[in-house]
């Protein structure tokens, strides 16, 4: 193997993974949404539980994404404000979220992003959240549990996509408090969301596969002399 194939293959290994998006709660209801948390005024705490079994494995968040297809409201803008973004494992499910905030809250509780969202906004936009530290979620350990504080967002609603209206589904529930005057449940309903990851077991990348063609080609001219 000469020193090119091997300087090609070191680098191969520096590469991370293909990003992905894990999307839970397509498809979305039809012409409506929802603009708790991150799209209208709104002051207190949410959580969102994404049930286990809507995940096919382990995977590394990195960011998370948000979809206005259904609903327009004109909004030109996300919400002003700060916003800390939790994630943990949690045996809470769509249907058992209690509204008590600390109740739901997994061991693991990591904040993964504490900055403002706010941006010029048009209706089809996606509102993307890359995370300032990765959470690695195993489904086998127990559900995924969303944790959103903010303090006085003023926004003029954006309305995100949504699943469970008019009927419930069996992998999203939500609670929430806006001014914290009293926490509301919804089981079965919230935020379609897109998770933005990293796979584990990465596939070949690109420099991997340049490296491999290369060994290919000193391969095939070595036969031939």
């Amino acid at each position: 193997m000469t020193k090119i194939a091997l300087s090609l293959l070191a680098l191969a290994a520096l590469y991370p993974a293909t990003a992905g998006v894990v999307v839970i709660g397509n498809p979305p209801d039809a012409g409506t949404g929802n603009c708790y948390p991150f799209g209208c005024t709104y002051s207190g705490e949410y959580q969102q539980v994404y049930t286990a079994s809507a995940f096919t494995g382990p995977i590394t968040i990195s960011g998370l994404e948000f979809f206005n297809t259904q609903y327009n409201s004109g909004a030109t803008s996300t919400p002003t404000g700060n916003y800390a973004i939790s994630l943990s494992t949690t045996s809470a499910d769509w249907n058992t979220l209690s509204p008590t905030f600390a109740s739901n809250i997994g061991g693991d509780n990591t904040e993964v992003f504490n900055a403002s969202i706010e941006q010029s906004w048009a209706f089809g936009d996606t509102l993307t959240i890359t995370f300032s530290t990765p959470f690695s979620y195993n489904p086998g350990n127990g559900n995924l549990l969303l944790d959103v504080v903010t303090d006085s967002s003023i926004g003029t609603g954006v309305y995100f996509d949504t699943n469970g209206n008019s009927t419930p589904n069996t992998i999203l529930g939500r609670v929430y408090c806006d001014d914290c005057t009293s926490n509301g449940v919804d089981n079965g309903y919230g935020l379609v969301t897109g998770f933005v990851t990293g796979s584990s077991t990465p596939e070949p990348g690109t420099m991997t596969l340049a490296a491999l063609g290369l060994l290919g080609t000193l391969a095939l001219r070595r036969r031939r002399s």
